[in-house]
Formats: structure tokens, sequence, C-alpha cells
């Protein structure tokens, strides 16, 4: 994808003023520079149509999220709803059944194979509440479209820098529960002991 260039930002940015006489869109070079760092990693004939579509749709000058959810509309593959993506497990089930896990998730379209893989394709299988299991499923679903949504509107430099601080975040919490469970397991001979046994006794009114 072609980046906007400064000369085709300035386009863009007297197009939406024409659009909207009335409005004082842009009225500084801090703001220009900040619709230009939002902005600014779009193709620039994709932003022209999304700006065309909202400037015949909307009465008030588009902001930066709705010119970036306008673009993420054209990108952005056509997902499933959730009805649709249930059908698409139960479609890998009947044809796969339980026994070929592999070929089933492989089957799948990679947002609905994610969900499946989060609620475990045997637990999908073999649970009886089905209906349970479905709810569970829209829910996880339902998340991960938001999230894939979201992401698609954000620029590149954001979405890495937000994948950067989450990924540290996850590392952090991971380190933070294998150091309790060392410290668990370390603590465990202390407990066999006799005089950890006569303690707890004692608390508890017993004599040995």
């Amino acid at each position: 994808m072609i980046e906007v260039t400064p000369q085709e930002f300035d386009f863009i940015r007297a197009s939406i003023k024409s659009a909207y006489p009335t409005f004082n869109v842009m009225p500084d070079q801090y703001s220009i520079r900040m619709w230009y760092r939002m902005l600014g990693d779009l193709d620039y004939k994709l932003c022209e149509t999304a700006l065309m579509e909202l400037f015949a749709t909307h009465t008030y000058p588009p902001q930066i999220s709705e010119i970036r959810e306008k673009c993420a509309e054209y990108t952005v593959p056509h997902l499933k709803d959730q009805g649709e993506a249930w059908g698409e497990v139960q479609k890998a089930i009947s044809q796969y059944g339980y026994y070929r896990q592999e070929e089933a998730l492989e089957s799948l379209t990679p947002i609905v194979r994610e969900a499946v893989k989060r609620l475990g394709f045997r637990e999908i299988c073999l649970d009886e509440n089905q209906d349970a299991v479905r709810a569970h499923f829209f829910k996880i679903y339902s998340t991960l479209i938001e999230r894939k949504t979201n992401d698609a509107k954000l620029p590149p430099s954001i979405l890495e820098a937000k994948n950067k601080y989450i990924a540290q975040l996850t590392t952090h919490e991971n380190a933070a529960i294998e150091q309790q469970h060392r410290d668990q397991i370390a603590e465990e001979p202390e407990r066999a002991t006799p005089e950890y046994i006569d303690m707890l006794m004692r608390e508890h009114g017993f004599k040995r």
C-alpha cells in the first residue's frame, strides 16, 4: 500500500475544508501534523474514496477515527457473523469428527480456528450441553472479531507498539506465575517436617 505524501495530504485537507466550509477543520499546524500522523499510512486513493462516501453521508466533518474505520471497511475481508462461524464449526465436526482434530481445524477460517482453539475442539465435540458451548463460542468469537476490527483501524506504528506492550505484559505475568509456582514447590518440604506438623496441631488444639 502506498502511503499518503505531504502533497496528497494537502489535497485531503483541502477537500475536507471545501466539503464543510463552515467548520474550522485542522485550524493550526499542530492539528495538521496530528491528522497527517494518523492518516499518513493510508493509500491516497483509498482515503479519497472513503472521504467521498463520508462527504455524501455525513452532515458534520468526519473525524480521524471515522475515516480510518471507513478505509478498514474497504480493505478488511468479510468476517462471518456468529451464526455463520458456528455453522462452519459444525460442518468441520460433521466432516472430520472427534478423532481428526488437526484436519478439522485446518478446514476452518483463521479467526474461527482461533476461537475453536481457545474453547477446545474436543470440548466442543464431547460437551453434552451444546447450548452452553455455542454461547461460549459466540462470546469468544465476538471478542476476536472486535479486536481484529479495531486493529484494522490502527496505524501500523501504533498497532506495533500496542502489540509490543501486550507481549511485555504477558511475559511479566507468566514470569510472576512461574515464580509463584516455584515458591509453592519450595514450601512443600518445609510443610512436611515434624516441626511444621507440631505447629499445625498446636494451632488446632491437638496434642501429640
